[in-house]
């Protein structure tokens, strides 16, 4: 478990499983190419099409795919799964292991 409040980053892509009232889960989505992996922001997040191609953020719909960057605050914590708090305040439940402690 992560304490609440440490900042971590994520690694890898992610895809909207499900929204839930106060959270949006996110599964891992293992793809990924050394070119598309050299387009990521440093700060932010960043909507993919299924290609693996940047588009405009229309919101968390089901399905979409993301790659989150820069450091996120911890909001709570299990042993599987972590909710953190992004950009813009929404809360996102994530996999443990992508997730990377910043020290």
């Amino acid at each position: 478990m992560i304490e609440a409040g440490k900042k971590v980053t994520l690694i890898g892509a992610f895809k909207v499983r499900e929204k839930q009232d106060d959270y949006i889960i996110f599964d891992s989505f293992e793809k990924g190419t050394v070119e598309m992996t050299n387009q990521y922001n440093d700060v932010g997040y960043q909507e993919y099409d299924v290609d693996g191609k940047e588009k405009d953020f229309d919101g968390f719909t089901k399905g979409d795919f993301f790659r989150f960057n820069g450091e996120l605050e911890v909001v709570r914590s299990n042993e599987l799964f972590t909710k953190l708090k992004v950009i813009d305040g929404t809360i996102i439940s994530v996999p443990n292991h992508k997730i990377v402690e910043v020290e």
